[in-house]
């Protein structure tokens, strides 16, 4: 897999005519060429239905007259280019029309629109239990049979939502499911999924071709299904619309451990895909895929084709600017790892999502987590089940995962072998069973259901709060049992609920604690009363930031793999390749400017330079330190297995080398 790649969108409404009809072949493939991209994402069929070829099973569209795709396909491959092949799967409004009997029922008897309802703009949900499935893959094998070899099968919106159409009735009837039952339609929902998926990865093999599915949103949990269907991982992740920043990292921290290629995708968009005419900062396409770099990931950046077949000129002299960057960085970056000190059990791979229905793109729980430590710059991994405890210092259990007797033997293995645990909120309480109590007692939950305060031990408190910190979610009432104390916790004077309040948002504190702490440990266990990373998720509170962060480190028992003056927004990573370790850090300030479909818009408008940022950072004695691929090299000091240097200036997505004797 390469690593400059474009998702060419092509979605192109019937009633557009002149498609296709400044369509340049050398200029097209010029203008990729030109811009260092490597590979381009092609569009058979779109989300309206039509093919932009010849088609016998389809329809091209109607105002097309010459084979785009094939013509698009040769000029590209001339260049070296990749030219992978789109599908639209679930979302076709040709065979919505024709065929609305192929649509998805929903249980109350409506027919799901995105975004919109019949009467208005939006994409209608095909069912494959009904014979839309059999015209979807023959539209695959036709494209497949007439441009082979082909480059990869790239299928998109592959979201099979329950239904009680009368083929899904009749599915579910002939499997002895009972169709009134709302598990019963998911289950059958999934099934549908997944013998659709080996029946396109059964396309792609006979056809020697990588496939992927996209489905907006990729789950955590049971990744067999990954590692059997898919080709590789991509993650789609526009920052500007509904996945924001921090979906990315969260995705690619489970992801890589797969052992799976990776790419990521943003979008050369101000907003959303189809956005003709918006555009992105050039600097904002650099940070982002300096990030994807620091994650492990190679990079896709969206765009949307014009109707005609021209390349728009200002997007590509963009994504030049940012396919320049990556290509230099290249060398440092293919075959690494992620070096971690932290796991991380993921609360939705454990949960075992099912794989029907829409994906959502965030999970309280491992997001708020991701942040935390994100802005801490600790180095981690997200894990499922399956995941090498061994290889991590320190385990953390965020906020509710439920501990079962495999996970608690394989669990008590870690640490007999020398490992330890954090765990927040309600992990590991089960009724009246707690498992790795701290050294406490459980009493249930609080009964503030606004939140309470808590006041931690003098050196894991922020540094500019020596007051209770309210909280915004009830702690579980913890009293010592052994352990050591990490602060007190202070109940409010009433919990505003009904005609019960005081003030605009919380009650005060009252003066005194309450008599449970806010955590306690013992030995290689420590445990928060508090579910802190979905608290931080909701809420941002930044003295919570730096709170967590010393709790981390008091979990940790040792200096972090990585100590950095950058501010908050800076991240860092640490990657391994033969010889040497690469160091990634990254600074950009997203700022929200406004609302469109209810996603909050928060563009890179400036990128602010970082002057002389210390970094220290845990490896053996090096024989260099450098800016790379500059090849600048930094003075550095080397002792007690660390490594100290400064680099003069980070400006967005910014490597250093730390070569090994």
């Amino acid at each position: 897999m390469r690593f400059r790649q474009i998702h060419l969108d092509f979605h192109t409404a019937g009633q557009i005519d002149g498609v296709g009809s400044r369509f340049d072949p050398d200029a097209f493939g010029d203008a990729f060429r030109d811009a260092r991209v490597n590979a381009v994402n092609l569009f058979s069929k779109c989300h309206h239905g039509y093919s932009y070829h010849p088609t016998e099973i389809g329809m091209q569209h109607p105002s097309l007259d010459f084979d785009l795709l094939g013509e698009q396909i040769k000029a590209l491959q001339a260049r070296d280019i990749l030219a992978p092949v789109y599908v639209s799967a679930l979302w076709d409004e040709l065979a919505a029309y024709r065929h609305p009997e192929w649509r998805v029922v929903s249980a109350d008897n409506s027919r799901p629109v995105q975004h919109g309802n019949d009467m208005e703009a939006g994409w209608k949900f095909l069912d494959l239990s009904s014979p839309y499935q059999d015209y979807l893959c023959s539209q695959i094998e036709e494209v497949v049979q007439r441009y082979s070899p082909l480059d990869g099968i790239w299928m998109d919106i592959n979201f099979q939502l329950p239904s009680i159409s009368p083929f899904a009735k009749d599915g579910m009837e002939a499997e002895g499911l009972d169709w009134t039952d709302a598990e019963h339609r998911d289950l059958y929902a999934e099934r549908v999924t997944f013998r659709y998926l080996e029946r396109v990865k059964g396309i792609a093999d006979r056809a020697d071709c990588p496939v992927f599915f996209n489905f907006g949103h990729l789950r955590r949990g049971r990744p067999e299904i990954l590692r059997k269907y898919f080709s590789h991982i991509e993650i789609e992740s526009l920052p500007t619309g509904s996945w924001g920043y921090e979906h990315f990292p969260v995705s690619a921290r489970y992801m890589e451990g797969l052992g799976m290629e990776m790419l990521g995708m943003t979008g050369k968009f101000h907003h959303m895909w189809g956005e003709v005419g918006g555009y992105k900062k050039p600097e904002a396409m650099i940070y982002e895929c300096g990030a994807m770099l620091a994650q492990g990931a190679k990079v896709c950046i969206g765009d949307h084709l014009h109707p005609t077949g021209r390349v728009d000129p200002s997007t590509y002299a963009g994504v030049g600017q940012a396919y320049e960057w990556i290509e230099a960085r290249e060398p440092w970056c293919e075959g690494s790892r992620n070096r971690a000190e932290i796991g991380v059990l993921s609360d939705q791979a454990l949960r075992k999502p099912a794989w029907s229905g829409f994906p959502g793109h965030h999970e309280t729980i491992d997001d708020g987590c991701v942040r935390l430590l994100l802005e801490n710059r600790f180095t981690f991994d997200l894990l499922g089940e399956d995941g090498d405890f061994d290889a991590y210092r320190l385990l953390i259990l965020p906020d509710a995962i439920h501990i079962d007797a495999a996970l608690k033997k394989r669990l008590d293995a870690y640490l007999a072998q020398g490992g330890k645990l954090l765990l927040t909120g309600q992990s590991g309480i089960d009724g009246d069973t707690m498992h790795y109590p701290a050294g406490t007692r459980h009493h249930g939950t609080a009964p503030f259901t606004g939140g309470d305060f808590a006041l931690p031990v003098e050196d894991l408190r922020a540094s500019f709060v020596d007051e209770p910190l309210f909280m915004y979610a009830p702690s579980q009432q913890l009293t010592l049992d052994g352990g050591t104390s990490l602060g007190e916790v202070y109940d409010p004077y009433l919990d505003r609920s009904g005609p019960n309040f005081s003030g605009h948002l919380n009650a005060p504190n009252r003066p005194d604690p309450n008599g449970y702490v806010l955590g306690a440990q013992d030995g290689a266990v420590l445990r928060l009363a508090h579910p802190v990373f979905s608290i931080y998720y909701r809420v941002g509170a930044v003295a919570m930031v730096e709170m967590v962060g010393r709790v981390i480190d008091r979990a940790l028992g040792q200096e972090r793999m990585i100590r950095t003056d950058m501010p908050t927004a800076g991240r860092a990573t640490l990657r391994r390749q033969d010889g040497r370790d690469v160091l990634h850090l990254c600074h950009a300030n997203p700022v929200q400017r406004g609302v469109l479909r209810r996603d909050r818009i928060q563009p890179i408008q400036d990128v602010v330079p970082l002057h002389d940022v210390k970094v220290d950072i845990e490896s053996e004695a090096p024989a260099s330190v450098r800016l790379v691929p500059e090849g600048s090299d930094l003075p550095f000091k080397a002792e007690g297995g660390r490594v100290r240097f400064t680099v003069p200036k980070v400006w967005a997505h910014q490597m250093v080398e730390i070569a090994h004797r």
